[in-house]
């Protein structure tokens, strides 16, 4: 099954997709200069493998520290392509664990916002540091 593995830097988070597991992992600071040239191959491999996707669940893990306002865009189109995987397949049930730290009350709202979207299980997780 498929996998896609990137390496985190100073400007994008490690990216860990392991579709046979049904574990998606993003970690990391999200300020790339350019959102689409980083995030645009993600969506691709997800529009690619997700429709042969067949186990029950995927969890998508998201602990990011940082981000700016074009990587929310395209956080939020890996959201809406898992959301309409579940819709699309009801056997499939698509859950996301969005990571925070306890004094991060703006990651927190990001978190919020996205999960008032989109109808999967979206988890709030405080991380206490």
């Amino acid at each position: 099954m498929a996998k896609l593995y990137i390496e985190h830097t100073h400007k994008t988070p490690e990216i860990d997709f392991n579709l046979s597991g049904g574990k998606l992992f993003i970690k990391g600071v999200s300020v790339p200069e350019n959102a689409h040239e980083f995030y645009f191959p993600l969506i691709d491999w997800l529009q690619k493998h997700l429709p042969n996707f067949k186990k029950d669940n995927i969890v998508l893990d998201c602990k990011i520290s940082y981000l700016n306002t074009s990587s929310l865009q395209f956080l939020g189109d890996i959201f809406f392509l898992l959301d309409d995987l579940q819709e699309h397949s009801p056997t499939i049930n698509v859950e996301v664990n969005w990571y925070y730290d306890s004094y991060d009350s703006d990651m927190k709202e990001t978190g919020m916002d996205f999960k008032d979207v989109v109808n999967i299980d979206f988890n709030l997780k405080e991380v206490v540091v």
